[in-house]
């Protein structure tokens, strides 16, 4: 095994998923891990739901969830030019 790397097993819907991930990560795949088993379980109050659906709700929660993420966290231009139009003032102000 590669050095840093450590063999886990995960747990998602009552299956299980051996994997070889660097040990930093360790406690991040736990921890997402309990929350998508934590929301399969939410998605079972859903009496029409069989596990395929649960799974896939879940996942699609969590795909929404990133994407926003990844939408909230990129900046446009206009963004970058207003920045840097704040910071200027606020150097004017320090230099007071």
């Amino acid at each position: 095994m590669a050095e840093g790397k450590v063999k886990i097993n995960l747990s998602i819907a009552g299956r299980s998923y051996p994997m070889t991930i660097d040990a930093a990560n360790e406690e991040l795949y736990r921890e997402a891990t309990k929350r998508l088993n934590d929301k399969i379980t939410e998605y079972s109050k859903i009496a029409k739901f069989d596990i395929q659906d649960r799974v896939a709700m879940a996942a699609l929660r969590y795909s929404i969830l990133a994407l926003s993420t990844e939408h909230s966290a990129s900046l446009g231009n206009d963004d970058i030019e207003e920045l840097h139009a704040i910071e200027e003032l606020i150097r004017k102000y320090v230099r007071r």
